[in-house]
């Protein structure tokens, strides 16, 4: 990847870290004061729990591409300490691979689909009137940084300049 469009990728996927870290806290204030209102003075927040769940899908699909990052991302390594490193990279890099593709598929599904939101004007309607695509637009995005970051994994595996998966065997 030319370093260009490295270092572009690489501050989108900071800035999402970033963004995640201060949601969290953003959600934790809020819903804090929604329960010292809703059992302090019967009066909770009638936005709160539907914001959360936005920001929720937000945090999902901006964060991902960081953990990934990190190898922050559940796996089931057992496989790992029973093969070889030259296969256990194979592995890994053909899982990247895959999930590499399934993120692509994702994210022109999301476009699709965000760009039909977007066209006729569907609103997300609970207590607050919402344009979906607001609420839809993070998927194909975050698909997309998550996707690449696969590749990148994965190309990384392929040279031998990926550190090599773990082989615990705890």
């Amino acid at each position: 990847m030319p370093s260009i469009l490295k270092n572009i990728h690489d501050r989108l996927i900071q800035a999402g870290a970033i963004f995640c870290g201060a949601v969290f806290m953003f959600m934790m204030v809020v819903v804090t004061i929604d329960a010292i209102l809703r059992y302090g003075f019967s009066a909770p927040l009638a936005w709160e729990i539907e914001i959360n769940e936005y920001l929720l899908l937000y945090v999902a699909f901006l964060g991902a591409p960081w953990l990934l990052r990190q190898d922050g991302h559940v796996r089931v390594d057992i496989l790992f300490a029973y093969i070889p490193e030259r296969a256990a990279r194979r592995l890994t890099m053909i899982t990247s691979l895959l999930g590499g593709l399934a993120c692509l598929a994702l994210c022109v599904i999301g476009c699709q689909s965000t760009w039909e939101a977007y066209v006729r004007e569907l609103p997300e309607i609970k207590t607050l009137a919402v344009p979906r695509w607001i609420l839809m637009w993070v998927i194909p995005y975050g698909s997309l940084l998550l996707s690449v970051e696969f590749f990148i994994k994965a190309r990384g595996h392929w040279l031998h300049t990926a550190p090599a998966p773990t082989r615990s065997t705890d």
